[in-house]
């Protein structure tokens, strides 16, 4: 028995030490781990801006309460300014900023905040329609644009890093790993994704940004109780920097060239015939305006002869958005003049309009999409909206049991 208790003593002994050991080593390491992840966030903070869009919204409210307002309307219209926020980040020393164009839905005015609290109105460039990002301008003296990393050489499982603006706080951090990718090749987050951190940057360990949030992923939705209880912010999606960097280098390439655009399309081989004819004529469009058709075959562009489709294609392009042309064409044998005013050249997926509503994020999953956090109450309040929507339902139907005696 004393040879198993000495035992015993001399094991503890051994592992208080290694324990002892361990803890005198683990200490600095964390506190190294504590100082680089404090530089990490201080080096990004930079490029993260905070996005503030104002909107109006409409609404009647009743004159009449109570049985009153069943009976009779009386309505008073009123109108409220609003606005959203969320994040961005700077793209280039220029002033070009990337987000989200869910933020912009009917917006009267941007404005931009930097790290240093200045704020800037922004320019509205447009929004790429197939991934919803939107690119504004601002005019400031001193922007810092991150580094850029590589998205292609993140490998599964990397430690990544999200900043944005939450809740009023920024830089809001959040850590998380790429747990996989769409069929699209977008980034799947497993990192806290908080409201209006959607926008915001996606940087690796070396500070580098790697990707853009566009938008969180739906998981399971359980009832407990009263509530709704949503735990969807815990995923999200990311479209990779490489990919971003392709879209937004044409569009900002294509608003410095100012090129002008008609929209049509020619028949390739059209000259074969002598003919310079429209293949078709995009809705909407310059040409669509005032009303060329499939099958025009065009004359002179400012009374200059047209030769062939890249000389036709060059005039148009050399023209200054904004500009009125004259354009001769002939229609059914007749000979025809309109007069369309040019607008800008951009990208086929862009559009410089102003977003109406949110812009979705194209998946192929049934089990991902964009969501909203749900309203969530506490059980008293719960009981006391259950009670109020009883009482009305009872209210209601004694109304049409009082309807019924009288018909």
């Amino acid at each position: 028995m004393k040879k198993i208790i000495k035992k015993s003593i001399l094991c503890f002994g051994i592992v208080a030490s290694f324990l002892s050991a361990v803890y005198s080593q683990e200490s600095p390491v964390l506190e190294k781990l504590q100082t680089e992840v404090s530089n990490l966030i201080h080096l990004a903070k930079f490029s993260v801006v905070t996005i503030s869009a104002k909107t109006s919204h409409c609404y009647t409210i009743e004159n009449d309460t109570g049985i009153l307002s069943l009976f009779r309307e009386s309505r008073k219209a009123k109108k409220d300014n609003l606005w959203k926020v969320g994040s961005g980040i700077i793209y280039d020393s220029n002033g070009y900023i990337i987000t989200r164009s869910s933020y912009l839905a009917d917006f009267e005015a941007i404005e931009v905040k930097l790290y240093n609290n200045q704020k800037y109105e922004a320019e509205y460039i447009g929004t790429d329609e197939k991934t919803g990002l939107a690119l504004l301008k601002i005019t400031a003296d001193l922007v810092e644009p991150p580094k850029m990393g590589d998205s292609d050489e993140l490998s599964l499982y990397s430690l990544v890093m999200v900043l944005g603006n939450s809740m009023g706080i920024s830089p809001f951090a959040s850590f998380g790993l790429i747990s996989g990718y769409t069929p699209e090749d977008i980034l799947i987050l497993s990192a806290p994704i908080n409201p209006g951190n959607i926008g915001g940057p996606v940087f690796n360990l070396k500070g580098e940004i790697v990707g853009i949030v566009t938008a969180q992923l739906v998981t399971d939705v359980s009832f407990s109780g009263p509530a709704f209880m949503d735990y969807s912010h815990q995923n999200s999606l990311a479209l990779p920097i490489n990919q971003i960097c392709q879209i937004i280098d044409k569009i900002i390439k294509m608003n410095d060239e100012d090129k002008g655009w008609l929209g049509i399309e020619l028949y390739p081989d059209s000259l074969k015939k002598n003919k310079i004819v429209l293949k078709s004529v995009i809705p909407g469009s310059p040409a669509d305006r005032v009303g060329l058709k499939k099958g025009d075959q065009l004359l002179k562009y400012n009374e200059i002869d047209l030769n062939n489709n890249e000389h036709t294609g060059k005039l148009i392009e050399e023209t200054k958005p904004g500009t009125s042309v004259s354009l001769n064409f002939i229609r059914d044998n007749r000979s025809l003049n309109v007069f369309p005013c040019l607008d800008k050249k951009w990208p086929e997926s862009f559009n410089p309009r102003k977003p109406q509503s949110l812009s979705p994020i194209p998946l192929n999953q049934n089990d991902a999409a964009s969501v909203q956090f749900p309203v969530i109450f506490s059980p008293s309040k719960f009981r006391q909206l259950n009670s109020r929507m009883i009482q009305m339902e009872n209210e209601i139907r004694n109304l049409k049991i009082q309807l019924q005696k009288h018909q």
